[in-house]
C-alpha cells in the first residue's frame, strides 16, 4: 500500500459529512475500517521509537493519538447500537477528550497499543458484520453534526475520524525527522 497523503489539513470539528449514504457502501467502509490499524502499524514502523511519546506544542504524541482512537472504540459501538435500537439521538461524547488527556498512554508501548486498537476495531466490525440491511437504514441524530446519520453514514465518519488521525501521525513523524 502506498504512503497515504494528506490533501489539506481540517480540524475534525470543522469537518462536514454527507447523511444517507446507500447500504452498497457498507463493504467499502468496513474493509476501511477493518484495515487501519495494520496500515497505522505500518506506518509507525518508519517512527523512531523516541518519537512515539514526544508532543509537539499542545497537539497529543503518537501514543496518545493511538489511546484516543482506542477509548473511542466503545462510543461507536455504542452509536452503532443506538442506531440499530432505533434511538432519536446517539450517544454524545466528551468533546474536551478528557479520558485521552488524562490517561498515561506515554506510559504504554506502541506494540501493546496497537495490540489494544486491533481487539477493540475486531468487536467493532464483529458487530457490524451482524446488522442487518434493515438495519442499515434506520437513522440517529448525530449530537454534534445536528443530523441524522444511518449506520453506513457513521461508518464513514469512524472511517474519516482514522485518517485524521493517520495524518496527525504522519506529520509528526515527518516533523520528527527533521530534528
Amino acid at each position: 500500500m502506498k504512503e497515504v497523503k494528506p490533501k489539506s489539513f481540517v480540524r475534525w470539528f470543522d469537518r462536514q459529512f454527507d447523511s444517507n449514504t446507500r447500504s452498497e457502501y457498507f463493504d467499502e467502509f468496513l474493509q476501511r475500517l477493518e484495515h487501519f490499524p495494520s496500515v497505522l502499524n505500518r506506518l509507525l514502523k518508519s517512527c523512531p521509537i523516541e518519537a512515539l511519546t514526544r508532543k509537539i506544542g499542545d497537539k497529543w504524541s503518537v501514543n496518545e493519538n493511538i489511546g484516543h482512537l482506542i477509548l473511542l472504540e466503545d462510543l461507536w459501538r455504542m452509536r452503532f447500537r443506538d442506531i440499530k435500537e432505533g434511538k432519536p439521538d446517539m450517544s454524545s461524547a466528551d468533546l474536551n477528550n478528557t479520558a485521552t488527556d488524562e490517561s498515561s498512554f506515554n506510559n504504554m508501548l506502541v506494540e501493546k497499543l496497537i495490540k489494544n486498537l486491533v481487539s477493540e476495531r475486531h468487536k467493532t466490525i464483529a458487530m457490524l458484520q451482524n446488522l442487518s440491511e434493515e438495519d442499515l437504514l434506520k437513522t440517529s441524530m448525530h449530537p454534534r453534526l445536528q443530523q441524522p446519520m444511518n449506520i453506513i453514514d457513521l461508518m464513514h465518519f469512524v472511517a474519516e475520524h482514522d485518517l485524521h488521525h493517520l495524518y496527525a501521525i504522519q506529520s509528526m513523524i515527518g516533523s520528527m525527522k527533521n530534528l
